[in-house]
Formats: C-alpha cells, structure tokens, sequence
C-alpha cells in the first residue's frame, strides 16, 4: 500500500508539475507576442520619424543653401556701394561674415550626417542654418536709409 501511495504522490506531483509548465506556456506566448507588437509599433514609429525627417531636409537644404546665396550677394552688393559702407558701423561687416562662415560650415556639417544618414542631425544643423540667417539679416542694412540730402533750411 505504501508504494501505491508513493506511486500516486509521484503521479499528481509530475501531473502538478506538468501543469505549471502549461500554465507558464501561455503566459511566455502573451509575452512574446506584445513584445514583437511593441517591437513593429516601434519599428513604424520610427520609419515615420524617419520619413518626416527626411521630408524636413529636403525642404531645409535647398532653403539654406538658398539662404546663404543670397545673403552672400547682398554682402557682395553692400561692399561695393560706397555710401552703404559709410553708414554701416565697421564692426557690422565683420559678424556679418562671421556669421556667414557659420552658416557654411552648419550646412556642411549638415550635409555630412545625411551622407552618413543621420537626417535628424542634418535637420537640427540646417535649421541651425536658418537661425543664423536671421541673426545676418539683423546685422546686414542693404540699403540703409541714406543721409538727407538737400534738405537745408530755407
């Protein structure tokens, strides 16, 4: 009698066993399976990122390059007009190249991490680009308002 109680004792042990591991299946299947969910909701997220990103950079680079080109010839008409270049303080000319040597280098940089595919930096470093734009046409008088003339009183 006691190896048959023995025999059954061994019995609903493995049987309780078995049913632990049965139990425990499921779960681990629950698992795995929201965490190849997150796995392809991550995955799409980030190709959206990525589209938007590289949407944003082919609309900045040309904008940047554009916007350096411009402002170059602007300088470039500035210099050569002799009465803009009495009005405009000395130190105006000098950030505003600085400026413009920034801007090149930023969009240089910008252009080396889309090469290297990294659009969010190339993003970050082209409207980098814009805001300096801003900071030059701060410092840059085209055509400053010329002095008065004739204007003597009568």
């Amino acid at each position: 009698m006691r190896l048959t109680h023995t025999l059954i004792g061994i019995t609903l042990l493995i049987s309780g066993c078995s049913r632990e591991k049965e139990d425990i299946r499921p779960a681990l299947e629950r698992a795995q399976e929201k965490l190849e969910a997150g796995l392809a909701e991550g995955t799409a997220e980030a190709r959206k990122a990525l589209a938007a990103a590289q949407k944003r950079w082919d609309e900045f680079q040309p904008e940047a390059e554009k916007a350096i080109a411009s402002l170059e010839e602007r300088v470039d008409k500035l210099v050569n007009d002799s009465e803009a270049m009495r009005r405009l303080p000395p130190e105006a000319l000098d950030r505003i190249r600085k400026h413009l040597e920034a801007m090149r280098q930023k969009l240089a940089e910008a252009k080396a991490a889309q090469e290297q595919g990294n659009t969010d930096l190339a993003v970050e470093k082209a409207d980098a680009v814009q805001q300096e734009r801003a900071a030059v046409e701060e410092w840059l008088v085209e055509r400053p308002d010329p002095p008065a003339q004739g204007s003597k009183a009568r």
